[in-house]
């Protein structure tokens, strides 16, 4: 089926931040307990963030087989496919003398871990990333992975950083309502273009901004949506996946703009609206370039 005509990606870029609005694990993360045999949720989240550790902080490629198990399906389109393509990921990583992470939230929905962090030394980035990978598990150990990155940048005109602000995960008992909250959100502004509905799903007063290029508060979506926004338009930006825990809901949408982006939003959710919102728009190379057959969503 051929796609919509493509808009410009700047306008699009733009057009996603815009209406895209745990722990803090900085030095070591908790060691799993059981996960190996009898993972819960607790369990999972911890060892995705060893794992990660291990790989990029410890530089030990032989982690890969005491956390991952094939069959593993690999989404991120710079990742070769199954644990050989990881095993050469993660020997190129501890080439590095610059490799390093630091998770910064981690979210458990029943078998799939997000993790939002920073990178350092990954390969063909000259400097260090802004990263979210998502990791499904089975039977203790992870088989799948989706995955995006984009270039470190200063505070944004609000004077936030593209990490900083709340990590813990509280209003479990909301999950659900939550992850409604955001799936609305996202059709209704998102896919429907329904600008003048911004309201009802965030809290303008408070709303707090993360992305690099946009301030806080609704006022200054609205203004800028209004340039790039035009009637008529099919869906550019399309939701693909939500993963949400507590507070938290982490929306990861296809952008047919040209060139095509992996875009990740997280929202935070307080009293029933967003009220802060992080995200990652990561460039999707052209199909030729890809390492794996998978595809990005």
């Amino acid at each position: 089926m051929p796609l919509p005509a493509r808009i410009p990606s700047h306008l699009w870029r733009m057009l996603a931040t815009l209406i895209g609005g745990a722990f803090l694990l900085s030095d070591l993360a908790p060691i799993p307990t059981k996960a190996a045999n009898h993972p819960d949720v607790a369990d999972l989240g911890a060892t995705a963030c060893q794992a990660v550790i291990e790989i990029f902080r410890n530089r030990d490629p032989t982690a890969i087989d005491r956390f991952f198990s094939e069959p593993f399906v690999q989404h991120d389109p710079n990742i070769a496919d199954g644990l050989s393509g990881l095993k050469a990921f993660a020997a190129d990583v501890a080439s590095s003398a610059t490799a390093n992470v630091t998770i910064y939230r981690t979210l458990v929905d029943d078998d799939i871990v997000m993790l939002h962090s920073k990178y350092e030394g990954v390969p063909g980035f000259a400097g260090p990333v802004i990263a979210f990978d998502l990791f499904r598990f089975k039977g203790g150990k992870m088989v799948e992975h989706w995955g995006g990155q984009d270039a470190k940048v200063g505070p944004n005109p609000s004077g936030h950083t593209q990490v900083d602000g709340p990590t813990a995960v509280v209003d479990r008992d909301r999950t659900e309502t939550n992850r409604t909250l955001v799936r609305a959100f996202k059709q209704t502004v998102t896919v429907e273009l329904r600008f003048d509905r911004v309201d009802e799903f965030i809290d303008g007063d408070h709303y707090i901004q993360h992305a690099s290029k946009v301030g806080d508060r609704v006022a200054r979506m609205k203004s800028r949506v209004s340039e790039v926004a035009k009637p008529g338009v099919a869906p550019v930006l399309m939701p693909r996946r939500y993963v949400a825990e507590g507070n938290f809901v982490l929306a990861l949408v296809e952008a047919r703009t040209e060139p095509p982006t992996a875009n990740y939003d997280l929202f935070r959710v307080q009293n029933g609206k967003i009220a802060e919102h992080w995200d990652v728009l990561s460039p999707i190379p052209p199909r030729n370039q890809w390492k794996n057959a998978n595809g990005p969503f």
